[in-house]
């Protein structure tokens, strides 16, 4: 499919959603009920996870590849440090990762941005996010810190849409590799902090990971 195609297609989705999204955001109560934050108690019934996230010592190796397998599904990894072993302390591994357009609510097969508040708002503006994350020895455990951060892109239309004005009909392939159509990879982009939902979802799916290769080794 061409990508002149996949924009029409893609522009037709949205312009589909549109009508409902203005209904959900005008509600006072609209994006609250979708809304998440470090303090609050649960996102869709889940129980929050720590992050840092302990987890017990195994193979560093296995630790890292699943962390790092995990991160794959959401983003391209920009460059790894593995956990090393010298004289014979344990290095600190880490992850960061190239920044990702937010998909909409026309792309339910990417996962970088989670159900709610964070699709709706990918859909009408266009944000990134990138992620960094650190697995850190400690004694005889992991701590696996996990930060997501979101940017808002700051221009008069967003890159390639189609309309004038604010709503987004953009295509939603990761601009950070279009040679020719971005500046450089900071500008134009002003921070949000950081998505809590996101790092919610990846740490529960990592202590899943780890959960499950704990219970087929014992």
């Amino acid at each position: 499919m061409s990508l002149q195609r996949h924009h029409q297609m893609k522009a037709g989705i949205q312009h589909a959603f549109l009508t409902l999204l203005l209904v959900l955001l005008s509600c006072q109560v609209g994006c609250r009920l979708f809304r998440y934050d470090e303090k609050s108690s649960n996102l869709m019934g889940h129980a929050p996870v720590q992050n840092p996230m302990v987890v017990p010592m195994v193979d560093r190796w296995i630790v890292m590849e699943q962390v790092s397998d995990e991160v794959d599904n959401y983003f391209k990894i920009y460059r790894e440090e593995r956990i090393r072993v010298l004289d014979g302390i344990m290095s600190e591994g880490w992850i960061e990762t190239h920044p990702k357009i937010g998909s909409t609510l026309g792309e339910p097969w990417q996962k970088d941005s989670t159900r709610g508040f964070e699709r709706l708002h990918a859909t009408l503006q266009t944000v990134r996010r990138f992620a960094k994350i650190r697995v850190i020895p400690t004694g005889n455990a992991y701590q696996i810190d996990v930060k997501v951060f979101k940017e808002l892109e700051d221009l008069n239309q967003p890159v390639g849409a189609t309309t004038q004005g604010q709503l987004r009909f953009d295509n939603s392939l990761d601009r950070d590799s279009v040679a020719g159509v971005l500046p450089s990879p900071n500008e134009g982009w002003i921070p949000m902090g950081r998505d809590f939902s996101l790092e919610q979802e990846m740490l529960r799916n990592i202590s899943s990971r780890l959960d499950g290769l704990n219970e087929s080794l014992n």
